[in-house]
């Protein structure tokens, strides 16, 4: 078997990012009418995350995405963690873990202070995952002014890095 492998998103992975995702999104999450139209963010990742001082990181399995990460600067040091999704036929072999430690990591070298998220509470293994390794949960009152919250997200959580 092979190792997974952690590189930073390029345009070469586009297309097979927006289906992965979307596909996450439609049939994992029943989240209705997702379509690369309403994910501006997925039209232009390199504009929205890495060009802007954040990152978007892909797990490759054998050389297929199986799955991604992403961290968006905000203001006062502060990041907002975005896009985790993990292959549910690869969720055994802690790549969710392997994305976060490697984005943490990048964090912590570029000088961030906090990282905060946002998800939704019928995600229990969600929030297990982030309680687990390290994040603490926080009232919406309490995010950065510049968080932008996605409207189905009501549980919200920040680490210090």
């Amino acid at each position: 078997m092979k190792d997974i492998e952690i590189i930073q998103y390029t345009d070469d992975y586009k297309q097979e990012v927006n289906e992965f995702i979307i596909n996450i999104k439609l049939h994992e999450f029943d989240i209705e009418n997702v379509t690369y139209d309403n994910q501006p963010d997925l039209k232009n990742i390199l504009g929205t995350y890495i060009n802007t001082g954040g990152q978007f990181w892909l797990a490759l399995y054998e050389g297929k995405v199986v799955g991604t990460i992403a961290l968006l600067k905000l203001k006062d040091n502060n990041s907002a963690l975005k896009r985790v999704y993990v292959d549910s036929n690869t969720r055994n072999m802690k790549i969710g873990k392997k994305l976060l430690d490697h984005v943490t990591q990048h964090a912590h070298d570029d000088g961030v202070k906090s990282i905060y998220l946002g998800t939704i509470d019928k995600f229990e293994a969600a929030q297990h995952f982030y309680r687990k390794n390290g994040f603490h949960l926080i009232p919406k009152e309490e995010l950065p002014s510049d968080f932008s919250i996605v409207p189905q997200d009501n549980r919200f959580y920040y680490k210090d890095i």
